[in-house]
């Protein structure tokens, strides 16, 4: 596979390749014949002008969060960017990131600037190259929408391997290919990540209901209203109750009567506050252990099917263990900043975020969870949602054709245009082959 100097990190060690043999669901196991492991975007471009060449399977793994096997492959090359993790800060307006750094270390160059990026992924160890070429949504997407409506430029090595840097004024297909595009198209290697004004504190609140009017109304006014800067919800089907998180930056003093005025909840569970900003609404590792299985599928739905969506007559609450090991949850988002073409949602200025995670430690269970999933994604794509494509969504040709409409004939022409060896080839996903 290599040529003297040409890949100089490239490691067939049975530790490396097993290493990046599962992804965060670890519901298949495939190993790579070698990991490269680039330092540098230049050494990207190398490495993919060399699968290009040698017509080599190429998989991109940044953090190894997706939930269908993309990161994989079953032989040939994975090109893991984790060592692509530099971070730099461009005043107050900007971040310039690498693809393979994880937010927590976004976070972490951030610290003491007042300053954050507008959408932070709820994770600490993804990557910013992972959830640009996914989507990306966290607790501030009811204002800011998803985080690849939040970037200003990209470097990205093309399936050719060639570098080139995009924007929405400069090689702008390119740009509209690779954010949302499930690395179909190019491998992000570089961002610039608009920022936001960051309070100096946060204070979060966990709110608790039994009534599903009053929480559906409540959170339809708390996003009208604006008053609090992050939230997400959740429903916990074996408990017939429903949760609302949401946190209030500030600097110095905060009137906690007003934040709550008007709210309906019949449980304040939690009121806590912190410094640490940036990572207060990122979930902690100890969560997902890597010896678990991670049955995980996510839906963008309409704004108004949201009482559907909590009542949520489709799913039996035997198929899913008992909070903390299954989640069920639900994010409001903007649509007015997504303008990447290949990111399929509703219409609307606002919709919905549905995910159902479960954290089981038996494969067989796992896998049947995730049969249902995939019978439940028929139900909600039939109430006008779309899925998100981070977890295995099992489409043919006729279910792609449906999920991008007219951006179908789209993708297939910047397959053909970026990656005409077609060297990324994320299992699952449709312009592998090209037309």
């Amino acid at each position: 596979m290599t040529e003297q100097g040409l890949v100089p990190r490239l490691s067939t060690n049975r530790e490396d390749r097993e290493a990046r043999s599962y992804d965060f669901s670890r519901m298949r196991r495939q190993a790579p014949d070698a990991v490269a492991m680039p330092e540098s975007a230049g050494e990207v471009a190398r490495i993919v002008r060399m699968a290009a060449r040698d017509g080599i399977r190429l998989a991109v793994r940044g953090g190894g969060h997706s939930q269908g096997g993309q990161c994989l492959t079953d032989g040939d090359l994975v090109l893991d960017t984790m060592r692509l993790d530099r971070v730099q800060p461009l005043g107050r307006e900007l971040v310039r990131a690498q693809g393979g750094a994880l937010w927590g270390s976004v976070v972490d160059a951030l610290h003491g600037t007042g300053r954050l990026p507008r959408v932070l992924a709820d994770i600490a160890e993804v990557t910013v190259g992972g959830t640009l070429s996914a989507g990306g949504l966290g607790s501030t997407s009811h204002r800011y929408g998803m985080q690849i409506g939040q970037v200003e430029q990209l470097d990205v090595v093309t399936g050719s391997g060639e570098r080139v840097r995009c924007s929405s004024t400069r090689n702008s297909g390119l740009f509209d290919a690779v954010r949302g595009g499930q690395g179909q198209f190019g491998i992000i290697t570089e961002a610039w990540i608009r920022l936001r004004r960051a309070g100096k504190r946060i204070r979060q609140y966990e709110l608790r209901y039994y009534d599903v009017d009053r929480f559906a109304r409540d959170l339809e006014q708390v996003v009208d209203d604006g008053r609090f800067d992050h939230l997400r919800a959740e429903s916990r089907s074996h408990d017939k109750r429903f949760i609302l998180r949401a946190g209030v930056e500030y600097d110095e003093m905060i009137d906690h009567d007003r934040v709550l005025h008007g709210l309906g909840y019949d449980r304040m569970a939690i009121v806590w506050d912190t410094t640490e900003v940036g990572h207060a609404q990122m979930f902690p590792k100890t969560g997902f252990a890597s010896t678990n299985f991670h049955p995980w599928r996510d839906w963008f739905m309409p704004w108004e099917t949201l009482r559907t969506l909590l009542l949520q007559p489709w799913l039996d609450p035997q198929w899913v263990p008992r909070s903390p090991r299954s989640w069920t949850g639900v994010y409001p988002i903007r649509t007015d900043a997504l303008d990447a073409p290949l990111f399929m949602h509703p219409t609307g200025e606002r919709m919905l975020s549905y995910s159902i995670l479960a954290v089981l430690d038996d494969h067989a269970r796992a896998d049947e969870l995730a049969g249902r999933l995939r019978e439940i994604g028929r139900t909600l794509v039939d109430l006008g949602g779309k899925s998100y494509l981070s977890g295995h969504v099992g489409y043919g040709r006729t279910d792609w054709e449906q999920h991008y409409g007219e951006a179908f004939e789209t993708g297939l022409g910047w397959k053909e245009a970026f990656d005409p060896g077609r060297v990324f080839r994320a299992q699952g996903m449709p312009f592998g082959e090209g037309p």
